[in-house]
């Protein structure tokens, strides 16, 4: 199940709706192009971030 919070995706919403692995993920997000918003330890995805991987075809 996926729950969105406050317009933003968690590491693991993320990689569930692009269809890939965590560490496919990981691979793709340490890349500076990746937009990525850090709250309290963790990562987490905007939309437009995870629209802007599905058109670059990285995933």
């Amino acid at each position: 199940m996926i729950v969105k919070t406050k317009d933003l995706y968690s590491f693991s919403q993320a990689a569930e709706i692009l269809g890939v692995t965590a560490q496919r993920l990981f691979e793709l997000c340490s890349s500076s192009y990746v937009e990525k918003v850090h709250q309290n330890n963790r990562i987490y995805f905007t939309k437009e971030s995870i629209r802007q991987l599905v058109l670059r075809g990285d995933v």
